[in-house]
């Protein structure tokens, strides 16, 4: 019971995501997807900025709509003291004026009407302590920075908003409102979602997306590349949404798997409860006799059952509770999942609670009372048990149903853990071992104007930290393993007509040492020269921009193969039209620059000049890590001093990919491991009933010589043919079921033999090794105290 109330309150949280919301029956998600030549090449979760406002001037149906950009920034603002303080926030959405009219998060101050003013804020309670304390942010201005998007602005904080609740998919901390235009059609880059009249058939208002995404971009008009937009509602999100760019996942797939294992618990346990409950009630024959003898009626036996019964029921229950509310904290641990108390003051659950216990206690003190008041007195009384063959075949059923269910949880368990296993430690590609990472500083608070000073404080920083003997290299990056790469261009082959609209590439600026560092195979050509200034006026010696590639890039733009790839030309258009072409230097292997669960990303490398650096990579090879990461922060501090000093490790971030995985690994293993354990307990009643069945039997089998042995075989036998059956029917059930799973992952294990017999191994052991226990007792009865009434 305790085990599904855990399993219940958690799948109860996740089933609520974005339920607070007023309108959320009406709203909904643009979802941008591109196929270029009939395959899918980009899946993402947000459109065109100017999609949604498109559709709101042109379609009735479009009540509302609203855009948003999550971006990091570099915030600065003075504290109560008047002391300058910064911050690097990752959590900032730069929205429009309707974002708080179509989500319902809750205002401690201020308006929704306050986003209708550019460069106003609205910051979380949370965030507003950690830069004024106890004192009121309103009116209070911030500095906003983003180099790389070009943003630098002064908002104005106009007001404060509740911390966004745990089930909500959109996070936030800040709230920057951005000026309304007219949007652009050139990248997908914002998410957006639309508020439809209530009465709106969503399919009616998809199948005219398309024409107003024709009318306003060429994008559709060639047949080898066509985009689709669809509406996904805003309750799919959470547990059901598998988009580039997700802002918050779940995982419906375990939800409902611990919806099933906890039905399979409560039933196999009440199953259990019943078998034991009869076994024990035998026990209880000779009063049951007595009883009928001075008078008592069936019907006030079995009223005493059904209350015993429910008394039991009624502690279970009880102690279940306690017992699942000191449990919370541990299980929200391991869930990942911050579920709140509020569960419990649910009437639905009570409810549910009560007539499940009212009805688990009916059912299980029935039918041991009906068992045993159906048997005469005198039989009773003069030492025959009221044990029959009837119903074994039910119980036999029942065993082989628990122990189906007991393997087939073995086995996507070990297919689970084996997968995960998999991902966290096959080659990558690379090596980011004892790798660190620190966020570079940001050029608008340290430059003052002089870029050129600037960039040679980062070639110090570089120069100073390698110098150092627990450092082993430092190399620069637009970007980093383990993170979603949000520069693209449209690149492609310079040999394919011009008016050909090209792949979105993932672009990844390095500096020269990357590739070594990170120890990344170069397959074909050559890596790029160490020997390059950090300036981006630094004059190019050919009118190509040097770059390379790595094989997904070379198949993708169509060269034949790595080889041929070297030394072509590849083009790219920016907004404004102008044309660039790029040489292509070398060709890198494959590496996973994203989990394993996706294909190699095609990728093209540029060398890095110093005006995109967003992270330093530090390689160390020093058993005192922390000594090192000190004279990195004071290196750091000295030469950045504006700027907020960050450091993470990148093999930690890069796992944080598999978290949902190892989640899903642990919640799965535990409950599945506790369903196993309860499964043996439908053992543990079998064979107590077999014992007692098979008493007199093995009383005389000992008479006529049998051995204890011999005998325990013997009733081991039918159990073991129980436990092969179930394998039987488990195996074809489990192999679909992992296969069907595994196709979830585009780099997985394959499925073998030894994931089918072990759970069989393992569960013939506990099977021998609990009826062996009970059987053995039977065995070393007295034979003529078993045969006695005879």
């Amino acid at each position: 019971m305790c085990v599904c109330l855990l399993i219940l309150q958690y799948v109860v949280f996740e089933l609520s995501f974005d339920k607070f919301h007023v309108n959320r029956d009406h709203i909904y998600r643009i979802t941008h997807e591109r196929y270029q030549e009939g395959q899918l090449v980009e899946k993402l979760a947000t459109t065109f900025p100017a999609m949604g406002r498109t559709m709101k001037r042109e379609f009735p149906e479009v009540q509302k709509e609203t855009s948003f950009l999550p971006m990091e920034c570099i915030f600065s603002a003075a504290d109560p003291q008047s002391n300058q303080v910064t911050y690097r926030e990752s959590r900032v959405f730069i929205v429009d004026d309707s974002f708080l009219e179509i989500f319902s998060f809750k205002l401690k101050e201020g308006t929704p009407s306050v986003m209708s003013e550019p460069n106003s804020m609205v910051m979380t309670e949370s965030s507003a302590k950690k830069y004024f304390g106890s004192a009121s942010p309103m009116g209070k201005t911030f500095r906003l920075r983003n180099h790389n998007q070009g943003l630098d602005i002064i908002a104005t904080v106009r007001g404060v908003c509740k911390d966004i609740p745990p089930n909500s998919h959109i996070k936030f901390d800040f709230l920057v409102s951005k000026k309304r235009g007219p949007g652009s059609w050139s990248y997908p880059d914002d998410y957006t979602y639309l508020q439809l009249a209530p009465g709106t058939d969503p399919k009616a208002v998809e199948a005219k997306m398309a024409d107003v995404l024709e009318k306003h971009t060429d994008k559709t008009k060639t047949s080898a590349s066509k985009i689709v937009l669809s509406l996904q509602p805003l309750k799919d999100i959470h547990l059901y949404s598998d988009f580039t760019g997700e802002t918050e996942g779940g995982n419906g797939k375990l939800v409902w798997f611990l919806v099933l294992i906890a039905v399979l618990i409560l039933f196999i346990a009440y199953v259990n409860y019943i078998n034991l409950s009869t076994v024990k009630a035998i026990e209880r024959a000779k009063e049951v006799g007595l009883r009928k003898v001075f008078g008592t009626l069936r019907k006030n036996l079995l009223q005493q059952f059904f209350f015993e019964s429910l008394l039991l029921n009624i502690i279970a229950v009880i102690i279940a509770i306690g017992m699942a509310l000191l449990a919370h904290n541990l299980f929200n641990q391991l869930t990942g999942v911050n579920v709140p108390y509020t569960f419990w003051t649910s009437p639905l659950f009570w409810t549910v609670l009560v007539i499940c216990v009212g009805l688990s206690a009916f059912i299980s003190g029935f039918y041991p009372a009906s068992f045993l008041s159906g048997y005469k007195p005198v039989e009773v009384l003069t030492g025959k048990l009221p044990i029959s063959s009837k119903g074994i075949g039910i119980r036999k059923g029942l065993v082989i149903f628990q122990f189906t269910v007991s393997i087939i949880l073995m086995i996507v368990t070990f297919t689970i853990y084996r997968q995960v296993n998999y991902m966290r430690n096959t080659d990558l590609g690379m090596n980011m071992s004892q790798t660190v990472i620190v966020a570079a500083p940001d050029p608008a608070l340290e430059t003052q104007g002089d870029e050129t000073a600037f960039y040679q404080k980062l070639q110090t920083f570089q120069t100073e930290l390698v110098a150092n003997t627990g450092i082993t290299s430092v190399t620069s990056s637009s970007s980093i393993p383990g993170q979603e790469i949000d520069w693209t261009r449209p690149y492609r082959n310079r040999v394919e007509d011009l008016g050909k609209q090209g792949n979105l590439y993932s672009t990844f600026s390095i500096g020269p040492e990357f590739i070594k560092q990170f120890n990344i195979k170069v397959v074909a050509g050559e890596a790029f020269a160490l020997n390059r200034s950090m300036n981006t006026d630094s004059a190019k010696p050919t009118p190509y921009i040097p770059i390379m590639v790595n094989e997904a890039a070379v198949k993708s733009l169509g060269f034949p193969d790595n080889k041929s790839a070297v030394g072509q030309i590849i083009v790219d258009k920016n907004g404004s039209g102008r044309l660039f072409e790029h040489k292509i230097t070398g060709v890198l292997q494959n590496f996973h620059q994203k989990s394993l669960k996706e294909a190699f990303t095609p990728i093209i490398f540029r060398l890095e000049d110093g005006s995109a650096i967003e992270y330093f990579s530090v390689k160390l090879n020093s058993n005192n890590i922390s000594r090192v990461i000190n004279t990195i922060e004071g290196k750091y501090k000295a030469l950045f001093p504006a700027s907020p000093y960050e450091y993470f490790f990148l093999d930690e971030f890069f796992n944080q990919q598999y978290k949902q995985d190892l989640q899903f690994n642990k919640i799965f293993g535990l409950f599945a491991g506790f369903a196993i354990f309860v499964g043996c307990l439908g053992l543990l009643g079998l064979s107590l009933f077999t014992s007692m069945q098979k008493i007199r039997e093995i009383g005389i089998r000992k008479v006529l010589g049998a051995s204890s042995v011999s005998i325990l075989v013997m009733i081991l036998k039918d159990f073991i043919r129980l436990i092969i059956i179930s394998g039987l029917v488990a195996w074809p059930i489990s192999w679909l079921a992992m296969h069907l799973w595994l196709q979830n992952y585009v780099f997985r294990i394959n499925i073998t033999p030894w994931l089918f017999l072990l759970p069989i191994l393992l569960v013939l052991i506990v099977a021998i090794v609990t009826v062996s226990a009970q059987a053995w007792k039977a065995c070393v009865v007295n034979p003529v105290k078993s045969i006695r009434h005879e």
